[in-house]
């Protein structure tokens, strides 16, 4: 399991440990899928930032399935997921004069 500078799983993914999820089978591309979803989630993470959503309390992980296909993960506290609520409910109004900085009220 990859650490990062914490010592922690990286990803925060330490507390799902099944086998099925992380173990890796010889001869499936990892790789290719993984790389996708890393950019997939990059750009999702910088449009978190545009809105003011903190990486430390929502954040788009990459990962890959048994198959090697890619997928994202959003992973963050509650208080990072209503900041997302609240960025959707003005998306969903279609109110574009109003920036997702103007709505931090955190």
């Amino acid at each position: 399991m990859a650490l990062n500078e914490d010592r922690a799983a990286a990803g925060g993914w330490d507390h799902e440990l099944d086998p099925e999820e992380w173990l890796w089978l010889t001869g499936v591309d990892y790789v290719s899928g993984w790389r996708v979803a890393r950019d997939a989630a990059a750009g999702v993470n910088t449009l978190l930032a545009e809105c003011g959503v903190e990486r430390t309390e929502l954040r788009a992980v990459a990962a890959t399935d048994a198959e090697g296909r890619g997928f994202v993960k959003l992973v963050g506290l509650p208080q990072g997921w209503l900041r997302l609520e609240e960025l959707l409910r003005i998306a969903a109004t279609g109110d574009a004069n109003t920036p997702c900085r103007a709505t931090d009220q955190r």
